[in-house]
């Protein structure tokens, strides 16, 4: 019986619910998300006390989450609160109340556990062995450490985008004087944090929704093809770019400015200066964004329960696994489309020269080929692809999406186009996708009754290509169709084939 938990996140500008249905150990996926603006930090001052409004807000949203998890069979509810309750010189009057009014009890993350489950979404999600992650949120930005994906240490420092914006973005556009003040306290921050040089690594990557709203400006400006942030990368020239651009604009023109929304126009530049900063600090080059942070690692407590830390062994393995599974797939069949799609790829590697990393991505492919069916068996590949394009995979690349999504979209018929995605693809991408492809679309018309008739393979390389079938029972049906669809193999390796 799978189990649905409710993860709540009251941050200092944004409150969140994610609802995760998921069987531990197995698979999961995401079934609902509701945001909600509440900026719980508004207008606190120096004496540190959350405002009546804001408190109000947070309330009416404790309360509306709630009352949404019981009537949606939730059977778990995890609700956690960061900065903004965290420092508040009130916060035993805010906890009661919200206690009161919603019967949600909070737990005030410290700031080590803000930054741990940050950690672990991201490491979850992200190829990151070694390195840092930030999250810049409403009240507070976090920084870890991570080697060998291991949480090393972590800051916190009271840099959040809501407080930077109202203690210094005061004039509109923002004035030089005011620049200024936002550019040296952003620095400020951190200074004296000497271990963000200690390593060599300098990988970096980014969680929250400031970091993602600034890889869809990056991907809007640039015309990018893909509509995910979560594995997009962005220099930090190109932040000190956005910065040009945001810091000459009004609000007005901020709230039109395509992949910016509305509710974060006011907060956006703050938090660039803040991120900036930081990349400057520690001088990085670039960021990753990931589409997971503290509301998954809150969850992958639960999902990966005993172990300790709650990490992926396989993530890629897993993520693809688990995909497969959310669309019912035909296990027994997509490991033999597998097996002699990898047979093929062995024993045609004088011919195409790849290795292990087209090997894994091919064998990907074949878990993955038939996904589509789950919407409709007519163009069941195309389907696939879309599913493949559009779903969280984690640990795996833009580039690599998107080669997985056009070796399923080609495993049955037509010949292959990578025109829309040049400006992911690598050189060479397009002969690498279609030689592959090749592969995929003899192995599938070889288990073309899903019933392992083909036991396995022997590939005989000369002039042309000879692959003699090793069956268990009559193959005549996959032997002659797997022939039919040999076009592509011919075009893609320039050599005859026939299959016996």
């Amino acid at each position: 019986m799978q189990e649905r938990i409710g993860i709540i996140d009251l941050g200092s500008n944004t409150t969140r619910l994610v609802v995760m249905g998921y069987t531990p150990h197995h698979s999961f996926r995401l079934l609902d998300e509701v945001r909600e603006t509440v900026r719980l930090a508004e207008g606190v001052g120096d004496d540190g006390q959350l405002r009546p409004a804001p408190m109000a807000r947070g309330v009416e949203a404790m309360k509306m989450f709630h009352s949404y998890c019981k009537s949606t069979g939730v059977t778990k509810i995890v609700p956690v609160a960061t900065s903004a309750t965290r420092d508040a010189a009130n916060q035993a009057e805010f906890l009661t109340r919200v206690t009161r009014e919603s019967g949600l009890r909070l737990r005030v993350l410290s700031t080590e556990e803000e930054a741990y489950y940050g950690y672990l979404g991201a490491v979850n999600a992200l190829d990151l062995r070694d390195g840092f992650v930030i999250d810049i949120g409403g009240g507070s930005a976090e920084v870890t450490a991570v080697r060998g994906r291991g949480f090393v240490r972590s800051f916190s420092r009271p840099a959040g985008v809501l407080r930077f914006s109202e203690r210094y973005v005061r004039s509109d556009p923002i004035s030089g004087r005011d620049f200024k003040a936002l550019h040296e306290a952003a620095a400020e921050s951190f200074a004296g944090v000497e271990w963000l040089n200690e390593t060599s690594s300098t990988t970096l990557a980014g969680i929250g929704g400031t970091i993602r709203t600034l890889a869809e400006i990056d991907q809007k400006l640039g015309g990018y093809p893909l509509d995910r942030v979560h594995g997009h990368s962005f220099s930090r020239d190109r932040l000190d770019e956005i910065i040009g651009m945001l810091r000459g604009m009004t609000l007005r023109q901020r709230e039109d400015m395509p992949g910016l929304s509305r509710d974060r126009a006011d907060l956006i530049l703050a938090g660039a200066v803040i991120l900036q900063q930081l990349m400057e600090r520690g001088r990085f080059a670039a960021i990753t964004v990931s589409g997971q942070g503290l509301r998954e690692g809150l969850f992958y407590e639960h999902f990966l329960v005993g172990e300790t830390p709650p990490l992926f062994s396989d993530m890629r393995g897993f993520s693809v696994q688990n995909l497969a599974r959310i669309y019912n797939y035909e296990a027994l069949h997509a490991a033999k489309v597998r097996d002699l799609s990898l047979s093929l790829f062995d024993q045609l590697r004088p011919l195409h020269g790849y290795g292990e990393w087209e090997r894994e991505l091919l064998g990907y492919a074949a878990q993955l080929h038939d996904v589509g069916v789950a919407i409709s068996y007519y163009d069941h590949h195309k389907h696939g692809a879309y599913l493949v394009m559009n779903s969280a995979l984690q640990g795996i690349s833009h580039r690599e999406i998107v080669i997985l999504a056009l070796l399923v979209r080609y495993h049955r018929k037509g010949d292959v186009a990578v025109d829309p995605y040049q400006k992911i693809l690598n050189p060479g991408d397009g002969e690498r996708i279609a030689r592959l492809a090749a592969l995929l679309r003899l192995a599938e018309y070889l288990e073309r009754s899903k019933s392992q008739v083909v036991q396995g393979l022997h590939v005989e390389l000369g002039e042309s290509v000879r692959v003699v079938t090793r069956t268990v029972g009559d193959a005549t049906v996959e032997i002659w169709d797997a022939n039919r669809r040999a076009g592509l193999f011919q075009k893609a390796f320039g050599k005859a084939i026939e299959i016996v």
